[in-house]
């Protein structure tokens, strides 16, 4: 299945060509939705993806921190205040995150026209949505202390009256499987319908993990006894998803007396609670179901912000915002953002950024046909298609990376002489081939197959590629071009000399004669030796204009490099 894709972006007038804000901070709409006509069809845009993802180090962890909840529960205001958190946490050093760009939540605040658009997601108060599809944050955030790029994501409101349910599952799912820490809003408190919509939105996450196991025994020739017994995957089998949190609003029973240490036994009392067992087969079904999906299920009490920001007049100020709920605020975004974070991980393994962005083009395509629950083999298929894809192209890096170092684009490198370059090219395709065959190991054997035979096809077109570089360096390449008109050339000389030496000078036929063969000599030799000390000036201007190019183009780098840590420390 293929994602449909564009390279547009979206402005309050519908769908333009060209971003006048494209680079500037901004909310980037990573999915957009259909309608009945095409039942509701997820496209994902490609140029919003790439944009944010090359602004991450290609090996750099990347996690994912979203927010899922119904319709008009303060998601996007909630987002705006991770945003100015994240800000402060990387760009201040000082001063209270809350207040540190002023006393007022201007950013995104649609209740204003003098809102710092652009800025944030987009909040108001009220009663319609802001938020269709899946929005991206287009800055990543770098957290240097966990070693991690944070990306921001947004979703649009669950359970309205404008979405089918298939396409609030969707929307959910998608969110689900991209993200490594998922917000779950809710008000007030965690309803049974929330947990009962939650474990079947994680559904086809639990049958994908099922069917990843059976499809490992597979492929690793497991005994039947062996599969027999995993058959069923137990509470220890690995966990499709990764952190679900509870950010349960306007939580009425939280008092300014109680200390932090208070509030912490609290919520654990109350998610222990809830989630405890029950004897009723289906409320328990409903948790177990849970606890099989989700590596890490927790929950935060946030108390109600104050009826100010309920009113489409709010304009944003700090100062209206209850001081309980601004307390507990300050100890979430620590909690969210601080040692508890984790990089998305599948199957186990870290994912880079670039890795990430595969992961989310398959997984958008399960869904490029129309909002439809996905069956578990189609997410297996998609995971599979991804994690191959992503080990294929770690393996295409590690053989490009030897090869450059030996013969490449690399300042060390250096002509290899034909053995040498075939033993060289033998090392690096068995590195390549074992970081692969070491991480693509999810579903069918054939769909492993398929992904060997392309890496191997494009690791044939880079040999050929390096050949050609190598080749060019060698010093004796097109030697006989220059070799056989200097022969010429000193043959010439020599001859010349000689003749002159021998031949009589007494003016008869034979003086005359040598004196002619001597001046043709002459003329020979000097054309010739012109002719090749014209090629040589013109290979020396060429060589001199290349490396004048690229010492430029490190002056600028360098420069560059200076000029950013002081950017960064001004901004």
């Amino acid at each position: 299945m293929s994602t449909t894709t564009t390279t547009t972006t979206e402005g309050e007038a519908g769908i333009v060509e060209d971003d006048p804000l494209r680079g500037v901070p901004r909310p980037l709409q990573l999915v957009r939705t259909g309608d009945e006509s095409n039942d509701y069809a997820f496209t994902l845009d490609e140029a919003n993806l790439d944009e944010l993802i090359s602004k991450v180090p290609k090996d750099k962890p990347v996690a994912v921190v979203s927010v899922v909840g119904a319709f008009r529960t303060g998601k996007s205001f909630l987002l705006t205040l991770i945003l100015r958190y994240l800000r402060h946490k990387t760009k201040f050093e000082e001063g209270d995150w809350v207040t540190c760009e002023g006393d007022k939540i201007s950013e995104g605040n649609r209740n204003k026209t003098d809102s710092r658009e652009g800025y944030s997601f987009e909040w108001r108060g009220g009663h319609e949505r802001m938020t269709t599809g899946i929005t991206v944050w287009s800055e990543p955030f770098f957290l240097e202390d966990l070693g991690l790029a944070v990306v921001v994501m947004d979703t649009q409101g669950l359970f309205d009256h404008e979405a089918p349910m298939a396409l609030t599952a969707s929307i959910f799912g998608l969110s689900t499987l991209v993200s490594s820490f998922q917000l779950y809003n809710v008000a007030t408190r965690i309803q049974e319908d929330n947990l009962q919509h939650l474990a079947l939105f994680s559904e086809y996450g639990r049958m994908a993990i099922r069917e990843q196991l059976r499809a490992e025994a597979t492929f690793q020739k497991r005994t039947e006894e062996e599969e027999e017994e995993e058959e069923e995957p137990e509470e220890e089998a690995p966990k499709p998803f990764q952190r679900l949190e509870f950010l349960v609003r306007d939580w009425p029973e939280l008092e300014d007396e109680q200390t932090d240490e208070e509030m912490a036994a609290a919520t654990d009392e109350y998610v222990s609670s809830v989630m405890a067992s029950r004897h009723d087969p289906g409320l328990e079904g409903t948790r177990r179901q849970i606890r099989l999906c989700y590596d890490k299920v927790t929950c935060f009490l946030l108390p109600h912000p104050g009826l100010a920001i309920t009113s489409p007049k709010y304009d944003g100020s700090i100062s209206k915002l209850a001081p309980l709920f601004l307390r507990r605020l300050r100890t979430l975004m620590d909690r969210v953002f601080a040692s508890q974070l984790e990089p998305k991980l599948v199957g186990g393994r870290t994912l880079a950024a670039n890795e990430l962005a595969t992961y989310v083009r398959a997984y958008a395509g399960m869904f490029s046909e129309g909002a439809k629950f996905p069956q578990a083999q189609t997410v297996l298929e998609a995971t599979s298609r991804a994690n191959n894809q992503n080990a294929a192209n770690r393996a295409l890096d590690k053989f490009s990376d030897v090869m450059d170092a030996a013969c490449g684009a690399s300042l060390t490198a250096q002509f290899l002489p034909p053995a040498e370059f075939t033993a060289k090219i033998n090392e690096a395709k068995q590195a390549a081939m074992e970081i692969f065959d070491a991480q693509a190991n999810m579903g069918a054997q054939d769909l492993v197959d398929q992904q060997r035979a392309a890496l191997q096809t494009e690791i044939a077109k880079q040999t050929e590629r390096f050949k050609l570089v190598n080749d060019s360096r060698n010093p004796f390449k097109n030697a006989e071009f220059y070799v056989l008109p200097g022969l010429v050339a000193g043959g010439s000389w020599v001859v010349r000399h000689v003749t002159d030496a021998i031949c009589p000078e007494d003016g008869s036929f034979v003086a005359n004669t040598c004196n002619k063969v001597e001046h043709s000599l002459g003329q020979l030799y000097g054309l010739i030796t012109f002719l090749l000390l014209l090629v040589a000036y013109f290979k020396f201007r060429g060589m001199f204009a290349h490396v004048k190019t690229v010492l430029q183009a490190a002056f600028a780098a360098a420069q560059q490099a200076a000029v950013q840590p002081d950017k960064k420390k001004n901004e």
